[in-house]
Parts: structure tokens; sequence; C-alpha cells
């Protein structure tokens, strides 16, 4: 029956993809059940349902982080269903110490994170990705949404050295590599 639910929401999303005149990536496999997903850009609400065929298309359950406010009746059944996790961004708990544990409670874990935090311009990208990685000590899988290609990419995935300023310049590089220029301020020393 699990099969058979996996077999519709592929489908689902290939017609998604057909009907918005978009292509998808696949995930390689030697990513495994464990990784961060970071996508760029976060310019629209339409990522949602770009992340949800996402998941779909590579039969896989992604686990988007969502403001707590969003999770309100009937969003809560919705949210709860496609994996979404409720990040209380108030709180004076350590959001990345929150996120970094549920991957040792898990089997699968794929938190999707989009490092501008805002769909509005930003100056710099919040780096809580890597933080959360490294804790983990997880890859990094990074996504990118060409809208000129009209194309979810898979830009590859970076095992993270102990210097965020390498990999920042790893990750930027990737995306630069295909038109997209990340904004980051880049923290002193290694």
């Amino acid at each position: 029956m699990k099969s058979f639910f996996i077999s519709i929401k592929y489908k689902a999303s290939v017609l998604f993809f057909k009907l918005q005149g978009w292509s998808c990536d696949l995930l390689p496999k030697e990513v495994g059940n464990k990784f961060v997903l970071i996508g760029f850009p976060h310019n629209t609400n339409m990522d949602a349902p770009f992340g949800i065929a996402f998941s779909f298309y590579n039969k896989t359950m992604t686990n988007p982080m969502l403001k707590k406010e969003w999770f309100f009746w009937p969003m809560t059944i919705i949210f709860n269903s496609i994996g979404a996790v409720s990040i209380d961004r108030s709180s004076k708990n350590n959001i990345v110490d929150q996120i970094a544990a549920e991957f040792s409670k898990r089997d699968h874990f794929i938190p999707v994170i989009f490092p501008e935090g805002t769909r509005s311009k930003v100056k710099s990208i919040k780096t809580g990705f890597w933080n959360i990685a490294k804790k983990a000590n997880v890859p990094v899988v990074m996504l990118y949404k060409c809208e000129e290609k009209k194309r979810l990419m898979i830009l590859g995935c970076i095992e993270l050295s102990d210097s965020i300023k390498d990999d920042l310049l790893t990750i930027k590089a990737a995306y630069k590599k295909e038109g997209y220029e990340i904004p980051i301020d880049l923290p002193a020393g290694p």
C-alpha cells in the first residue's frame, strides 16, 4: 500500500512539473536519508509547492522548517502529512541544537532550509544550516530553483570541513557557476 501512495505522489509531481513547464533533478542515492537540504532563491510562496513536488518526485520525505505561526488547524494536518517541522523562532531554546538533535532521533531526516530566511532581498544569508549540519555530522545538499532553465537543480553535496568560511565559499561558487549570486558576509577566522 505504501508503494501505491509513493507512486501516486510521484505521478502527481511529474504532472505538477509538466504543467509548470519545469523539470527536476533526482537526488544522488549516495546522499542517504540524513542531510540538510538548502535551497536558493527563496523569492515566492510557490517555493512550497515546488518543494513538495521535489520531495514526491524524489520519492522521499523532506522536512520543511516552518515558523510555528503556520501550524494552526487545518494547516497542521497538511504540514504534518508532508513532514514539516514547527520552529519557534521566539524561543530561548537554541534552534540549531533542536534541529541537530532530530538527526539522532530519526532514521530519515532531511530538513529543508532557505538560508536567505525570507523572500525579501537580504544583505547576507543566515548560516544556521551550516551549524546544524556540522553539529549533526551530516552533509549539505544544494538545490537551485533555476528560473531561466525552469529546472530544480541539484548542484552537489558538500561534506563540511572545520572552516565555515571555506564551506560557504564552496557553496557560493557552486551557485555562482549556475548564475546565482549568494549574498554572504563571510565570518572572520577559519
